[in-house]
């Protein structure tokens, strides 16, 4: 047995079943903000690891998926090169959304889920990420 399976055979099944959903989300997100894909993997491998140490505190939050995309976040701003695709003038949630649907093609249905938010939240923030880049060409 590798010790990932060692690994995975001592996560809660929640978690594994979780993981498994947005793995694939959350690289896509890392590798638009990061310049290396190794560097992306590393940045969502270290998420993964935060998210399953707080793991029982995200179930019983609000939202677990949001919860965990906080962890993501945290995950990929922790290494160089995450100013890659970064819009200055947007933050947190609204520039996670406008990248993860302008630059990774991602549909709102998919964000909403992925972000842990509403389809009507991944609208406002897309809107809102419209009306500052517009703001800025002016």
């Amino acid at each position: 047995m590798t010790a990932r399976q060692t690994r995975a055979a001592r996560d809660p099944l929640d978690f594994l079943a979780f993981r498994e959903l947005v793995s694939r989300a959350y690289l896509r997100y890392a590798r638009a903000r990061l310049d290396a894909p190794a560097l992306a993997q590393a940045a969502v491998d270290a998420a993964f690891a935060d998210i399953r140490r707080c793991w029982p505190q995200a179930l019983s939050s609000a939202s677990a998926p949001q919860a965990a995309w906080r962890h993501l976040r945290h995950a990929v701003t922790r290494y160089p090169g995450h100013e890659a695709a970064s819009q200055p003038w947007l933050a947190g949630a609204c520039e996670d959304a406008a990248l993860l649907h302008r630059h990774a093609g991602m549909p709102v249905e998919d964000i909403a889920s992925v972000m842990g938010v509403s389809v009507a939240c991944v609208r406002v923030l897309l809107a809102r990420a419209d009306r500052e880049s517009a703001g800025r060409v002016r």
